[in-house]
């Protein structure tokens, strides 16, 4: 049995560490890094800890094992950051802005984007403003979970008055594309600003 909750400021380290287990492009990525928050600092913890309304967590019998964040309006958000999240931050990791990019550790990139964060595309915040995050550990996925997950978010979110979202998705991971597809999530063209990565937008 699976249950799917608002997520708590005490699901934080639950949170982490499902960030971690999917982050390299939905596999395990705890054998690329030394700090095993540092991934979560960027794409997971913020938003429950400061946009809670938009934060939830599926749990079976063995704890939390996914989870959906997001925020209404991106641009808004990325100032939010910059103001509440980002300081602290970068007072305990070092801006490894003076090493070369080709020599720079999993860790360092990811430190780099603590200093220096990338602003989701223009273009897709303009006609799709709400951003959202989901991760769910293995055990779960096949099983509908997601989308029970995604159809909680959307819910929640047209009760705030959102009517458009879009998703950043890294361009090797071709499941995760997959699911965001068949959930209504049209491919964006963004030609040159935001190449890296596949962006793909729904009407909710």
């Amino acid at each position: 049995m699976v249950l799917i909750r608002p997520a708590r400021a005490d699901d934080l380290d639950a949170v982490y560490g499902i960030c971690l287990a999917t982050g390299d492009s939905g596999r395990d990525a705890s054998g690329l890094y030394s700090d095993p928050q540092l991934i979560g600092h960027i794409y997971a913890a913020p938003y429950v800890l400061l946009e809670p309304r938009l934060a939830f967590v599926v749990v079976d019998e063995e704890g939390v094992g996914g989870y959906v964040v997001g925020t209404e309006d991106t641009t808004s958000w990325e100032k939010r950051l910059e103001r509440n999240w980002w300081p602290p931050l970068r007072r305990r990791y070092a801006d490894p802005d003076e090493t070369d990019r080709p020599t720079r550790t999993p860790d360092q990139r990811l430190a780099h984007l603590v200093h220096h964060p990338r602003s989701d595309p223009a273009a897709v915040c303009k006609d799709y403003p709400a951003h959202l995050h989901m991760n769910v550990l293995p055990r779960l996925q096949g099983r509908g979970v997601g989308s029970a997950l995604l159809d909680c978010w959307i819910t929640a979110a047209a009760l705030r008055g959102i009517r458009a979202a879009h998703v950043g998705v890294s361009p090797v991971n071709a499941k995760g594309a997959r699911f965001w597809k068949r959930a209504g999530f049209a491919e964006l063209q963004v030609p040159g600003e935001g190449a890296d990565a596949l962006w793909l937008g729904r009407l909710l």
